[in-house]
């Protein structure tokens, strides 16, 4: 029977109705599911949908197609155009038309992340308020796009009603360029994947001991010294270990002689920025201060108390707070990328600071008896909040690991301001997410158990994090101050673009059904996966085939 919503019926009546699932053709095979199907679907989206309700009718798309959308809307018509395209069909998008096989309609009683896919027998007509839920429905129409039967030059697509909005509003992915360093184009198709299955956020990991990867103008020695290192513990295992797996080998693009190194330009981060915007994702940078400086003492040695490169028993020799120009010098390279990225989010790090080495400097201790303090704690304290009082004066949201909150070495609750959003890994030290949530901040779950991507890319890792349940591993307080999850990937063990993307995909998709919806059936998911699988061998991504696919006949 045909699902007609326009007939006889005001339009806004009707949109109520159907935002309440109410209403949907007059068949009476209809089926809804309100929650991820164990077997036999009939489609492949990732991630599942919030609500779909399916009937027993075909849409037929064949000639030549036309879309309907505003000039606005051109990137999310230009996905349903590509698709189709690839599908052989011929496709034109036209701003006004009296008829059309697909139509983007905006309706301003749905949420800015929100849309609505109705596929009748008639044309497919996709419902937003805002032209980032038209894009998110149109990754979604991409992927249903996947599952139409193929005669001849034409598509047959089973008619179906989708109703979606994400759960979470930070659905993050950082990449750690600083171990090992990548061109600004994997960026961009990271950030395609990203666009792709409605993740939002992009932390991108800038510095860290073993590189600097941003230039400044202020202080260029930075990438011209800190950006390349000579080859280090894991440069050197990773250039064994490419002898019997070539997908190991550096770019020799960041190789000469015996050093390894790259950095970003201005313009690189602005093309980064700029293409990440177009398709809904806000990049965050990430300074990691006061630990993890090598490269910047490598640049200007008076970063550190005595001028010295020095490790402790686990971590770096961290920057000398006291001094004023190592302060002025943080503070200064915040106002240059401040002013680089427009996101009101950035990431000062502050993890894994070995304070033992303020605690032997005369420098370090006189500070602490100047201001009455008892412990290097108050050191860590006092710069994060100098540094989050002078971003957020700049209108900036301050992010920082949770080992603000609480050390490795103890157990002393740190004082930090409120405002700071926490991201929460250190599974193993959970009283980082208590503080957090005694102390009034947000949290982002980045637990580094399940949500570490560099880890081994095992059916057991993989499984682990698709089942990931808040209920049973974090406490009550911690959930309700939770924003949101990241996936992160280190890069130590990762030198090419080749071993990022073999550790990444597909846990990648699976992390995405995690942030996006509470809905998730590993057996629904596995079945979905199939077509997602063949999607990354036409884009040529090298992702590593679960060994819970094996069984799964993929088509």
């Amino acid at each position: 029977m045909k699902l007609n919503f326009y007939k006889n019926i005001k339009r806004t009546i009707i949109y109520t109705l159907f935002l309440s699932f109410s209403l949907y053709g007059h068949s009476n095979t209809k089926t809804t599911e309100t929650s991820a199907p164990v077997v036999g679907n009939t489609h492949s989206i990732i991630p599942y949908p919030k609500d779909v309700t399916y009937s027993n009718s075909s849409l037929e798309l064949s000639g030549k197609i036309t879309i309907l959308a505003d000039k606005k809307l051109d990137k999310s018509s230009n996905i349903i155009a590509k698709e189709l395209e690839y599908f052989g069909l011929s496709v034109e998008t036209l701003s006004s038309a009296l008829n059309s096989n697909i139509k983007y309609v905006r309706y301003e009683k749905l949420t800015e992340n929100e849309y609505i896919i109705e596929i009748n027998d008639k044309g497919i007509t996709l419902f937003f308020s805002h032209e980032k839920g038209a894009f998110y429905g149109s990754q979604t129409l991409k992927q249903y796009l996947w599952s139409a039967t193929v005669e001849g030059e034409k598509l047959l697509l089973p008619t179906i009603l989708i109703h979606d909005k994400p759960e979470n509003d930070y659905r993050g992915f950082h990449i750690d360029v600083s171990r090992h360093f990548f061109p600004k184009e994997f960026v961009f198709k990271i950030i395609d994947q990203m666009a792709l299955y409605k993740l939002n956020k992009l932390q991108m990991h800038l510095t860290d001991d073993q590189g600097w990867r941003i230039v400044s103008d202020k202080y260029p020695l930075l990438t011209e010294v800190g950006g390349y290192r000579e080859f280090n513990e894991h440069d050197k295992w990773a250039i064994e270990r490419a002898k019997t797996d070539p997908d190991y080998n550096f770019n020799p693009a960041y190789v000469s002689g015996g050093q390894y190194g790259g950095f970003y330009t201005k313009e690189d981060i602005i093309d980064i920025i700029s293409y990440a915007g177009e398709n809904y994702i806000e990049v965050i940078p990430e300074i990691d201060m006061p630990g993890h400086m090598s490269a910047a003492i490598r640049a200007y040695s008076w970063i550190s108390c005595d001028g010295e490169l020095d490790w402790g028993a686990e971590f770096s020799k961290p920057m000398c707070v006291p001094k004023e120009k190592v302060m002025t010098f943080a503070k200064e390279i915040w106002n240059e990328v401040s002013l680089l990225f427009p996101s009101n989010r950035v990431h000062i790090g502050a993890d894994e600071v070995d304070k033992s080495f303020w605690e032997n400097e005369v420098i370090c201790q006189e500070f602490m008896k100047a201001n009455g303090w008892t412990h290097v704690n108050e050191i860590q304290n006092y710069f994060v909040t100098e540094i989050t009082n002078h971003l957020e004066a700049k209108g900036k949201l301050v992010t920082a690991w949770d080992d603000i909150m609480v050390s490795n070495e103890d157990l002393i609750k740190n004082n930090v301001p409120a405002s700071i959003d926490i991201m929460f890994w250190r599974d193993y030290k959970p009283e980082g997410a208590r503080y957090a949530a005694e102390n009034g901040n947000n949290i982002i779950l980045t637990p580094w158990t399940w949500f570490y991507l560099s880890s081994r890319n095992s059916d057991e890792n993989f499984i682990a994090m698709y089942n990931f349940n808040e209920q049973e591993k974090l406490d009550s307080s911690v959930i309700e101050k939770k924003i949101g999850y990241q996936a992160c990937v280190w890069t130590e063990h990762i030198p090419s673009e080749a071993v990022f993307e073999n550790f990444v995909f597909p846990r990648f998709q699976g992390f995405s059904e995690v942030v996006w919806t509470s809905k998730r059936d590993f057996n629904s998911f596995k079945e979905r996966l199939k077509l997602h699988l063949n999607y990354m061998d036409r884009e040529d991504i090298n992702y590593k085939k679960p060994g819970f696919m094996e069984a799964v006949n993929t088509p």
